[in-house]
């Protein structure tokens, strides 16, 4: 928390008849950030190692034909923990014989299935396109028109007369033979040298083809005894093959998941060979681990590898690499589980440096504070909470939104009470603190409040940032102390105007001192920068060229900087704005309610109407509050310290899915 996690990079060199059982521990393992060797100082002297890509394929192979019939069998998807650890040059043939085998026990029963359950849909629609049709209706007498085509279709019931309009220049003749859900069911004819014309003619009329097989013959009564004998016959067999595939996925489901683990693990462990290198008859695995993990990690790989491993540990300071700019630490967030979730949007602003202060925490509890002063109330926080605590419990893939839908409720239902708001209903629970409505002044100051303490507080993670990178050029800029002191003084000043009605002239003398002082520091940050940091003589900065143009910059960017953090800190009053939106979106709904209660005469459409209008609420102005609260973090928050360009820590496992994806 406020930092990421402590890494070390390490360095294995491991025997080459160990390197599959070493890779399948390391997949185990997962907090392994690999390091590709060809990248790295050993990479340019040669020592990388090669992949079998044609064993890589082969289990590509097997992986589609064991999904297929895990697919066909309908076994259900689980993860399921392997014991032992596969090795891709010896299971390839035992996996691939025993798939081969598998496939040839339940292959008959699977075509059998899916080509009865084709002909089975295939007979149930051409029962439906003909059952309209009256039983007498003989399909054998149409067989051999030679000079006439047919065709029968349905057209809107009250299309009939448009249809002899769009037929009248086509020799034609057609019959009404039944109706079909609201639409006429025809049978039209014409000569066979009109019947792109006819067809034509049709489609103007909305005609609906419906597609006759020519092999039918016979009445439309006795074709559909047949069919539905067909059908009846097709079932028993759907049936009767079900059952013995149930019995397949009974026998084999637990076996086929093992082996779809097994080609996962290979495949993992051949595509991580591509971040290996090569040294004679040893592999080279470097990468970087939680420094707490390291002598777990040691002892298991000694244990594997039977004592045949050589470990290098270096400090990030001491990395050759790092000194040289080739490769960055990566960036391993160590939050408490509450705070956790919110790391997905810190990552979709950026990734923080090492050094830099890992803001996840500090986004969470201002996102939290900011979502319950704009959606305070009891009953809609109890509904946000319930909802998380569903997703939580019943949807693993989004289990982090359900966390923070789960403290979004919390908040939420906390400021319910201090607004005295329940469902809206203001009559129930007494406020707390304020109600927002009957105190829009004081809300408004609150919500500035928040807005100048986030700033200030933006400003002194950059200040922290700056120190922990050795960034010190920016200290004396707008951006720096010297605009953090400057804001604080003009905020001291406003803050004092606005609470008294005047300020004391030896305030103003002092403020103006000091302000003036400030901006003078701000004007020339650079060249005192020069002087302070780097021992610049001041007769060297005064002649370097350039120094006009860095100081008009500097003023420029000198009232750019204090207009951004004015606004930035204004831009807070949509805190107040859309808690009072918030309340005063219940008073439209409880409005309607009474309009709508008076005109049905009945308590029962009151209560319907406030029901869905605090559903409304909940769905529309929870996600606008959501969407205002990121862009206030991101936009006024985060802009005032973040530096990001930081590279995400990988685990050994998504960094192979990776590779797997970009090949």
């Amino acid at each position: 928390m406020f930092k990421p996690e402590k890494l070390i990079r390490i360095t294995i060199q491991v025997p080459l008849q160990f390197i599959s059982a070493v890779t399948a521990t390391l997949t185990r393992f997962k907090l392994l950030h690999l390091v590709r060797i060809s990248e790295t100082y050993l990479g340019h002297l040669g020592y990388t190692a090669d992949t079998d890509e044609g064993l890589i394929k082969k289990f590509e192979e097997l992986f589609k034909e064991v999904k297929f019939i895990i697919e066909a069998l309908a076994v259900r998807a689980e993860q399921i923990a392997l014991q032992d650890l596969v090795i891709p040059e010896k299971d390839i043939f035992r996996i691939k014989d025993r798939l081969k085998e598998v496939k040839k026990a339940v292959e008959p029963t699977l075509n059998s299935l899916k080509i009865a359950g084709g002909e089975l849909v295939e007979k149930k629609a051409l029962s439906d396109k003909i059952s309209f049709l009256p039983a007498d209706f003989d399909f054998s007498r149409l067989k051999d028109c030679r000079f006439v085509s047919w065709m029968i279709g349905l057209v809107p019931a009250r299309g009939l007369e448009k249809l002899e309009e769009s037929l009248a220049e086509v020799h034609h003749a057609f019959t009404h033979i039944g109706t079909f859900q609201q639409r006429a069911v025809i049978m039209v004819f014409g000569l066979k040298k009109d019947e792109s014309i006819l067809e034509r003619a049709l489609k103007g009329a909305f005609f609906e083809k419906i597609d006759i097989p020519a092999r039918i013959s016979g009445t439309a009564g006795k074709i559909i005894a047949d069919i539905q004998s067909q059908i009846e016959t097709l079932e028993e067999k759907k049936k009767r093959l079900s059952l013995e595939r149930e019995s397949f996925k009974k026998k084999y489901s637990e076996e086929l998941l093992i082996i779809k683990e097994k080609i996962i693990a290979a495949r993992n462990i051949l595509t991580a060979r591509r971040f290996f290198g090569k040294i004679d008859k040893s592999y080279l695995i470097s990468g970087w681990i939680p420094i707490r993990l390291f002598e777990k990690l040691k002892e298991t790989l000694t244990a594997v590898t039977e004592g045949q491993v050589i470990f290098e540990k270096v400090d990030s300071a001491e990395l050759r690499e790092m000194r040289e700019g080739v490769i960055n630490i990566p960036i391993l967030f160590n939050n408490p589980m509450l705070i956790s979730p919110f790391e997905k949007l810190t990552r979709l602003y950026g990734t923080p440096r090492y050094k830099e202060v890992e803001p996840t925490i500090f986004f969470a509890l201002s996102f939290l504070l900011m979502f319950g002063m704009m959606f305070g109330d009891v009953g809609h926080g109890i509904v946000l909470f319930i909802v998380g605590h569903i997703i939580f419990r019943r949807f693993y893939k989004y289990m982090d939104y359900g966390v923070i839908l789960m403290e979004c409720g919390i908040v939420s239902a906390i400021f319910g009470f201090l607004y005295g708001s329940l469902f809206g209903l203001d009559n129930v629970i007494p406020a707390l603190w304020f109600r927002p409505l009957n105190n829009i002044s004081y809300f408004m100051k609150v919500a500035l409040g928040v807005g100048i303490f986030l700033v200030s507080l933006g400003f002194i993670l950059n200040l922290i940032n700056a120190l922990r990178l050795s960034e010190y050029e920016g200290l004396l800029s707008a951006s720096g102390l010297a605009g953090a002191l400057f804001y604080w003084m003009l905020i001291g000043v406003g803050v004092k105007y606005f609470f008294t009605g005047h300020l004391a002239p030896h305030e103003l003398s002092v403020f103006g001192w000091v302000a003036g002082l400030l901006i003078t520091i701000i004007v020339l940050n650079q060249p005192l920068y020069r002087l302070l940091f780097k021992r610049q003589p001041i007769g060297k900065i005064i002649k370097q060229k350039g120094l006009l143009t860095e100081i008009v910059e500097s003023v420029v960017q000198l009232f750019d900087d204090i207009i951004r953090y004015l606004s930035n800190t204004i831009s807070f009053i949509r805190l107040a704005a859309f808690a009072l939106a918030h309340a005063a979106l219940f008073l439209s709904v409880f409005s309607i309610a009474d309009l709508v209660a008076h005109e049905k005469g009945g308590g029962l459409f009151y209560w319907l109407v406030v029901t869905a209008g605090n559903a409304v609420i909940i769905l529309l102005e929870g996600l606008v509050v959501s969407i205002q609260i990121v862009r206030l973090e991101y936009y006024e928050f985060f802009t005032k310290f973040f530096r990001g360009g930081g590279e995400q820590f990988k685990s050994f496992d998504h960094e192979i899915d990776s590779e797997k994806n970009n090949v």
